[in-house]
């Protein structure tokens, strides 16, 4: 499995964007190589219609109960950490609020960050393929 996933997310890493935000279905890309490598079987997305549509377009299950989470707020980052979720954000600042993952835009590509204390506070398992290709905080 984690041979997998590092395969699936070196070749995420490859594809080229401009300057701007993630689209929801890159997202979506990467949403569904991190539920699929940490077991879970689906992802919480509530606010975010876009992503919860291009979620749905790969065959990601969505519904709020998961332990993978994406917060779409500074807000949400703090109240889904307070339940003991992996939060997972589009933007690098909010790790610091208690994400444990974002996906975002860095020189034109896609990238992982993991901040590995929040992480860990999770207790959910992030595979070693995975870690060995984010960048850490």
């Amino acid at each position: 499995m984690s041979r997998i996933a590092l395969i699936a997310v070196a070749f995420l890493l490859t594809l080229g964007l401009g300057a701007q935000d993630l689209s929801p279905d890159v997202q979506a890309k990467f949403v569904k190589t991190l539920v699929s490598a940490t077991g879970q079987f689906g992802f919480a997305c509530n606010n975010d219609p876009d992503l919860k549509k291009a979620l749905e377009a790969v065959g990601v299950s969505v519904a709020p109960g998961f332990k993978l989470a994406w917060a779409a707020t500074e807000a949400e980052v703090k109240t889904l950490r307070a339940d003991g979720r992996l939060v997972v954000v589009p933007k690098l600042a909010w790790l610091k609020l208690g994400a444990g993952i974002a996906i975002v835009e860095e020189e034109g590509k896609p990238q992982l960050y993991l901040h590995m204390a929040n992480v860990k506070a999770s207790n959910l398992n992030i595979p070693d393929a995975i870690i060995k290709i984010a960048k850490k905080l």
